[in-house]
Order: structure tokens, then sequence, then C-alpha cells
């Protein structure tokens, strides 16, 4: 017997289908959903927190170069507030800071964990730097030390190595930062996908719950059918976000109730698109009125334009407070700035003409050539002036020569040259002492006298290393006494050595102080030299050590066969061979003379 299909059994079937594509549908959804919530989660509690903690580390990193910058070239007490700052960011927040993302490194790939671990590497290295700089400039009177200022000057000036070692840590973490968006990008692309699946399926199965809906619509009764149908066209619309260009048609029966309702609906839901578009365009005065006292949504919207009207004018305000106290902070900075280059002009200033002043006391190359015409003198001060000096001098028959090595070098040895040059003059010219020994014991006395006067307060050790000759032209005899400087002599192939005494000028009493005379009968093409200590004390060659005096000999051997300008030039070009790019750490003065 056949099964008569009724109208309640299609209506069945029909719900019974919609029912199975609707189950679809929610399982299809829950998947997606479930998919995309592992992938949020992941972009939420791995790259999200990643990526702000590295632009933290990044602002942190910023905001500590500034604050040494400032440390180092603007003169400040410790307990300024830009120094405890930097020792508040640099103790706390940036371990704090290390430690978070330290953690968050768990869930990361190999290539970023590496690059974090270079990065890690960079800051210690910019870090120790900084520290470099408070070990330097630990108080306010630390600032007033010239070599304390040259040195925190090279360090924090522009283009220096602090600048140098923070442009790689921020290249470093920006390329981390790629890489973390890179990740968060392509989890967030992946979650795309997934919806634009779900999009398809729903797509699909929604038009077959529409024709489902429409054939079950034939079957109920005529006079509701029609009605429905126009409510249902109208809800549709709604639901995609578009308003009915036309009025709904109203009965006076339960549908028609329904249909008046869809139609305060539409109008209300108008109006709200009206006010929101006027408050997202920054009109706060819009107007607007709910649809009753009940409507939350209405009453959340006015609500909403209140705050966000008294929000614009709390920001506007802060910007004006903000903007004023930037430009007080720039005027600031440049006057400081402003202090500390005519500050700089008139130190260097102050250095050049003591230049000026300790050249005029060092023999001119005519006078040189004029007392020693086979001779030349190869003079490099490390910095403007000069510790080191030479001395010539005619005495009687006598020409009387020196090589000087102060204490220090720069200002506090320029001031020691001065004392140099002046005993020199005083032993030789005007008390006519003609002996090395006689010259050096006079200059002893003298020096001593001068840097100890007050000796039970403050006992000053400096003194002066000196190699010292006295040179009969007409006989050939060479005389020779030093402190701490020896005599080399270069004879047929062969460096002859004279030992000094290994006592300073300046630095010792004068019981029981005598300074050993040597007597070398010169030969011809003998080459006389007598020097300081900062050549052979040069750091530089392949592995950055000493130049050494075993070096240095050698190269006097094999130069002294040249002419004398071109064995000055042999030296200087060998000098700065051996040097490359390490700095010059001492002045260096060599004389050579041939018999």
């Amino acid at each position: 017997m056949a099964i008569r299909l009724t109208i309640g059994r299609k209506i069945a079937l029909g719900f019974g289908l919609f029912i199975f594509f609707a189950l679809l549908v929610v399982l299809l959804t829950n998947r997606t959903l479930e998919r995309s919530r592992v992938i949020n989660q992941e972009i939420n509690e791995v790259y999200s927190p990643s990526v702000d903690a590295l632009v933290r580390l990044r602002n942190l990193t910023v905001s500590a170069h500034m604050l040494i910058k400032h440390w180092a070239l603007l003169e400040s007490r410790a307990d300024a507030p830009e120094k405890t700052t930097l020792v508040e960011l640099t103790t706390q927040e940036l371990p704090q800071l290390l430690d978070r993302i330290d953690t968050l490194m768990g869930a990361w790939g190999p290539e970023e964990v590496q690059q974090m671990n270079s990065i890690t590497i960079q800051l210690e290295e910019l870090f120790k730097l900084h520290d470099h700089v408070k070990e330097l400039l630990p108080s306010l009177e630390s600032y007033r030390d010239p070599f304390v200022h040259m040195e925190r000057t090279g360090l924090a000036e522009e283009g220096g190595p602090i600048d140098q070692q923070h442009e790689k840590v921020l290249a470093e973490l920006d390329r981390l930062l790629q890489l973390q968006e890179n990740k968060r990008r392509e989890l967030g692309g992946g979650m795309i996908k997934s919806f634009d699946s779900l999009k398809f399926f729903v797509l699909y199965m929604g038009l077959g719950l529409v024709i489902i809906g429409a054939l079950v619509a034939l079957l109920i009764i005529r006079d509701i059918v029609g009605p429905l149908q126009r409510l249902r066209n109208v809800l549709l619309s709604l639901g995609r976000g578009v308003f009915p260009r036309t009025r709904v048609r109203t009965t006076n029966d339960e549908v028609g109730d329904m249909g008046k309702a869809l139609s305060s609906l539409v109008e209300g839901l108008r109006r709200t698109t009206d006010f929101s578009h006027a408050v997202a365009a920054g009109d706060f005065t819009a107007e607007y009125q709910p649809l009753s006292e009940e409507d939350v949504l209405g009453h959340a919207l006015l609500k909403m334009r209140d705050e966000l009207g008294q929000r614009e004018r709390v920001l506007e305000l802060k910007v004006a407070e903000r903007t004023e106290e930037v430009v007080r902070q720039k005027e600031e900075v440049e006057r400081q700035s402003r202090k500390v280059v005519e500050l700089y002009k008139n130190v260097t200033d102050s250095i050049r003409y003591a230049k000026r002043l300790q050249d005029s006391i060092l023999p001119p190359e005519r006078r040189i050539k004029d007392l020693l015409p086979d001779a030349f003198v190869y003079f490099r001060p490390k910095d403007i002036v000069s510790g080191d000096f030479y001395w010539m001098e005619r005495v009687s028959d006598r020409v009387l020569f020196a090589a000087v090595d102060c204490t220090g070098h720069g200002v506090p040895g320029a001031f020691m040259s001065l004392i140099g040059h002046n005993g020199l003059n005083q032993a030789a010219k005007e008390r006519g002492r003609v002996r090395p020994s006689e010259v050096l014991y006079e200059l002893n006395r003298i020096a001593f006298e001068a840097l100890h006067k007050d000796r039970e307060q403050h006992l000053v050790r400096d003194g002066m290393d000196m190699a010292l000759c006295s040179y009969d032209p007409a006989t050939g005899l060479l005389e020779y006494a030093g402190a701490n400087c020896p005599l080399y002599v270069v004879r047929d192939g062969e460096v002859l050595i004279y030992p000094p005494n290994k006592n300073a000028i300046g630095s010792f009493d004068l019981n029981g102080a005598v300074f050993a005379e040597h007597r070398v009968e010169l030969r011809p093409a003998d080459m006389v030299y007598i020097f300081s200590d900062g050549y052979a004390d040069q750091f530089g060659g392949p592995k950055g050590k000493k130049f050494l005096y075993r070096r240095f000999r050698d190269l006097l051997l094999e130069i002294s066969q040249q002419p004398t300008d071109r064995q000055r030039a042999l030296l200087h070009e060998a000098f700065n061979s051996w040097r490359g790019a390490h700095e010059q750490v001492d002045d260096i003065l060599v004389i050579g003379m041939r018999a």
C-alpha cells in the first residue's frame, strides 16, 4: 500500500532536511571556530605578547641610549634625575623585560630564538660601554678630568662606539620584529582561509535551506504565505545590513501587527545608523531619540556619544600639554648643547695656545741642521701638546742634545716639559756644564726642588726620563749619560747599547745620586740614536702586541745606512704600518745623528 504524502509529512520532510543542513552548518562552524580559537590563542598568547615585549625592549634601548649620551656629554651630579632614571631602567625594567621575553621564547621557532640570543649578546656589549661611561663619570668632579673628557667624548660622540653598537642592537631587534610579525601574519592568513572555507559551505547550505523553506512555505495556507513572504524578504535584507526600499504593507490581523513592528524597527535602525555616522564623524552634538525607555541600544549610543565627546576634550588638552613640554625640553637640550660646544672650544683653544708655547721651546729645523748637519728628529705627539721634547744647544766647543720623556702626555706632560727645558738651559747655558753626568746631576737638583717644595703634604712622584749627549765635532768624541733612556750606536751592522741609570730625573733626592757617564769614540758612518719609550710601547701588528725594543733595534739597524732624512720617513712609515687601526698610546721621539 502506497504511503500518502500529506502536507504534514511534506512539512515534516522539509523541516527534517532543514534540520539536517542546519546541523551540518553547525558542525562545520564549530570545527572552523575551534581551529580559529587555537590559531587566535597562539597569536594572543605567544606572538602578540612577543611583539609587544620586543617593541618595549626597543623603546627601552632607545631611552637608555639617550640617557647615557646625556650622562657622558652633560655635566651633572650623581643624583641627577636622568642618571637615576637610567640606573632604574638598566637594573629593574630591562632585566624584568628580558625575563619576560625569555619565558615567551619557549614557544618561538629556532630562527627567532637564535636571533634573540644574538640581540642579547649585542645588548651586553652595548651596556658594557654604558658601564664604562658610568665608571669614568661617577661624580660631578670627574667631568673636569681632561683625560676622562677626551675618553668620554670619544665614546659618546656622534657616530662613536656607543652609537655604532646602539645601531647594531636596533637593526637586530627590527629583524626579529619582522620575523615575529610575519609569523603572526601567516597565522592570521590561516584563520582567514578557514573562514573563507566556512563561508563557501554556509553559502551553499544556506541556499539549500532557502529552497527547502520555499517548498515548505507552498504548503502553508494562502492567506499566510503572502504577508509572511514579504516580511521574510525584509528580514533577509536587514540580515545582510540592507534597509528595504519599500514599506511593509500591513493587514488587520496578527501578521499585520508583525508588519507594523517590523516597519518601526526599520525606521529605528535607520535613525540609529545616521546617528552612528554623525558620532563617527566627530559630531558629538547630534540628537537621537531611543525607541522607548527600554531601548538598551539607544541609551547605550547616547552614553557613548557623551563619553566620546568628553574623551576628545581630555585628549586635546593632553596633546596641548605634551606639546608644550616637548618644546621646553627641546629648548633646554639645545641650551645645554651650546654650553658643551662652547666649553669644548674654550678648552681646545687653550690647549692649542699651549702648543704654540711649547713649539717655541723646541729648536727649529735650521737650528738642528746648524748644530748637527747630518741628523734628524722624528717627533710625533699623541695629543695636541706633548710630554716628550728635544733640546739642543752649543756650549763652548761642544754640541749638547737630549731626548726627554716627561711623566704622562698631553697637558700634564707639557707642564713637565717646561720644567725640563728651563732646567737644561740653567744647567748647561747659565752654569756652563758640558759633561752629561754633571748636567743631569744639576737638572735633577733643579727638578727635585721644583717638584718637592712641600714634601710632607704633597709628595709628587712625577719626573723625566732622558738621554743626554755631549758631542765634540772636532774630535768625534761623544759623551752620554741617561735616566731610563739608553743610547744606541749602530756600527758595522751591529747595535751597541749603552745603558742608562734606572732613576728618573726629579724623582729622588740628591744624596748619593751619581749618573754614570759613557765615552764613545765615534767612527765615520756610525749612527747614534737616542729616543723615548713611545715607539717601542706602541700596540699594533696582526696580534695587537707592543712593538718592543728588540724589533725597534732591528728597524734601526735596517735603516741606518740610509740618509738621515730618509730614515725619518722610514720610521714614520714603519710606525703607521705597525699601528694600523690601533690608537697611539704615547708621545714618540727619536733623534738620529751620523758621525
